[in-house]
């Protein structure tokens, strides 16, 4: 008999991992995504708005975590903060990187952390969790790309590439720490899909605002070549829109759970070529 959502999710079971991926980031070309300028600055831009986003889920869970009695659910969200907070370290480092490039990418990460820092102090604490809930699952719909699209990452420099997978594998493992943890203290179907909705535009206009920052310190803002491929990556058959459409809207569905989306498999396939970390 087929499990459930639910079920799946009670018995998933994740470390949190110290990797080693054997190169230091100035190693990277500067183009390290099919050497297209687009495609590598729109995950620069996603790289640097993930450090304080993760803290932030981070607090937002740790704030209901007093109201769960799950045990089970206890110990996954214990993974879950080691998960994101080596995540953040990782993000954190390349962002030093690219202000090596000219880049402000620790600027974007003060930027973010003063408006972390605002909805800390004055946003209702389950308001929080229902943006964590969304935002993880974005990072999830686009981690599946990453495991199982390979038009995702083919010319990624391979170095690279398996950071990328690695966090697209923990961000598939905990991907319903938070739905679960929210639905176990209360949270209600209306504030989860209208925090989905906010997320969404708010999320695509910042990465787009980062990326388009990062094209002008190239001079490459206003290249018709580079918005070409722009285009090309969000719409041309496959693209990334398409790609993720279907199981973005599955989200506003009343039963939805993460784990609808079963993917263990990939999970498996990982952890089966990987054996260089170090459990936290």
């Amino acid at each position: 008999m087929k499990k459930s959502a639910r079920e799946i999710s009670a018995e998933v079971t994740f470390p949190g991992r110290k990797m080693d991926f054997g190169f230091e980031f100035k190693d990277l070309p500067r183009y390290w995504n099919d050497n297209d300028p687009f495609k590598t600055h729109f995950m620069n831009a996603l790289s640097c708005l993930f450090l304080e986003g993760e803290r932030m889920f981070i607090d937002a869970v740790r704030d209901h975590q007093h109201l769960i009695t799950d045990p089970r659910l206890q110990e996954q969200i214990k993974s879950f903060i080691k998960q994101e907070a080596i995540h953040g370290n990782e993000h954190h480092q390349f962002s030093k990187y690219l202000d090596s490039l000219g880049y402000p990418a620790t600027k974007v990460e003060a930027f973010e952390r003063k408006e972390k820092v605002w909805m800390k102090k004055w946003m209702p604490a389950r308001r929080r969790l229902a943006i964590t809930c969304a935002v993880e699952h974005f990072t999830a719909i686009l981690a599946h790309q990453v495991l199982t699209n390979p038009e995702a990452t083919e010319g990624m420099d391979p170095r690279f590439k398996e950071m990328w997978l690695w966090h697209a594998i923990e961000e598939t493992e905990h991907k319903a720490v938070c739905f679960d943890a929210y639905e176990a203290t209360g949270g209600k179907y209306f504030m989860r899909v209208f925090a989905m909705f906010n997320v969404t535009w708010m999320f695509l206009l910042r990465a787009t605002i980062v990326q388009c920052i990062f094209l002008w310190k190239d001079g490459k803002l206003f290249s018709p070549s580079v918005w070409k491929s722009g285009f090309s990556f969000y719409w041309k058959k496959p693209g990334l829109i398409r790609s993720v459409w279907n199981d973005y809207k599955d989200y506003y569905r009343r039963d939805f759970h993460p784990w609808d989306h079963d993917n263990r498999e990939e999970l498996g396939k990982w952890q089966a070529g990987h054996e260089n970390y170090k459990v936290v």
